[in-house]
């Protein structure tokens, strides 16, 4: 069994005092949060700050205190292992990469949540938007 190292981020911005996350569809029609595998020689950060520019065109920012990780079965018999961070940007404009996604969404919590397509991604989410809510008080 082989590993797939993979990271990514919660990405937010927001719209008129709430917060609006940034889910991407990808080819196989599958909604997620934006990833993609490691390269050799990058930090998890950088991996995931470079996955988020390359699938939304969006330059944001890691914030400091949040960081999951999951792993899960791939249909190759290899187990992927992601870590996620949340990241946060301002007045930007979503410029997807077409060869990549199907498409990208900007949804408050209650939507996105019900996008998503796999549990273990939406129980990131719920994690993010908690510590969204105690970060803002």
């Amino acid at each position: 069994m082989q590993y797939e190292y993979c990271s990514g981020a919660v990405l937010y911005t927001e719209v008129n005092n709430i917060i609006n996350y940034v889910l991407v569809v990808e080819i196989d029609g599958h909604c997620g949060l934006p990833k993609g595998h490691i390269e050799l020689g990058e930090t998890e950060i950088q991996a995931a700050l470079r996955e988020i520019k390359e699938e939304t065109g969006i330059a944001s920012n890691i914030l400091d205190g949040f960081l999951i990780k999951i792993e899960c079965k791939m249909k190759n018999g290899n187990i992927k292992q992601t870590t996620y961070f949340c990241a946060k940007y301002e007045n930007q404009t979503i410029k997807y990469n077409e060869h990549e996604l199907l498409g990208v969404k900007l949804l408050p919590f209650d939507e996105a949540l019900l996008s998503l397509s796999y549990q273990n991604v939406k129980d990131v989410l719920i994690k993010a938007n908690q510590y969204f809510t105690c970060t803002k008080t």
